[in-house]
């Protein structure tokens, strides 16, 4: 009985035979006879004289600092412009560039106004007027409600020190 219900199963599988097989056989036989052209030219390129990064000359530009950026002084000076005060306690934030400095907001304490400031790494430090910040030795000089103004102190290529206004302003948080 088995083998009578397999049979009767299997019959309709082979009653197809031969039905568009004509047409399948004959568009295989023409694709293979067409001959299409290959373009055998070659393209030339332009020759690239890739750039070199050396770790050497400084940390990976593509990787967020690991250590703390520490600014570089200037010896022999001119006396006749502007000094920094080399000479006093730096302070937490002055380890940082002020790429990786960012203002979070405000806080007003006793009636004095004071900054949040945002490290990379992401601690958050409470500032006002008179601290310093930045590798520049920026003084903050004002704090508004959307920017920090800083007063820096940078190096031109005689090393005469130069003051300058930056405003670090307010970034809302990611």
């Amino acid at each position: 009985m088995r083998f009578f219900i397999i049979l009767l199963m299997t019959f309709p599988l082979f009653s197809c035979v031969d039905a568009d097989i004509d047409d399948l056989t004959r568009f295989v036989a023409e694709t293979k006879t067409k001959n299409y052209p290959l373009d055998d030219k070659v393209p030339t390129f332009k020759q690239i004289n890739p750039l070199t990064f050396t770790q050497a000359t400084g940390r990976n530009p593509f990787s967020e600092p690991t250590a703390e950026e520490v600014a570089i002084a200037v010896i022999n000076a001119p006396k006749s412009c502007p000094q920094p005060n080399l000479n006093r306690k730096k302070q937490a934030l002055e380890m940082y560039s002020l790429d990786n400095l960012t203002m979070r907001g405000t806080v007003m304490v006793d009636q004095v106004l004071w900054g949040l400031v945002q490290v990379t790494g992401g601690e958050l430090y409470k500032i006002k007027p008179g601290y310093y910040l930045g590798l520049n030795h920026g003084k903050v000089v004002n704090i508004a409600k959307d920017k920090i103004d800083l007063l820096e102190l940078a190096v031109d290529r005689d090393g005469c020190w130069q003051e300058r206004i930056t405003k670090i302003m307010l970034s809302s948080s990611e």
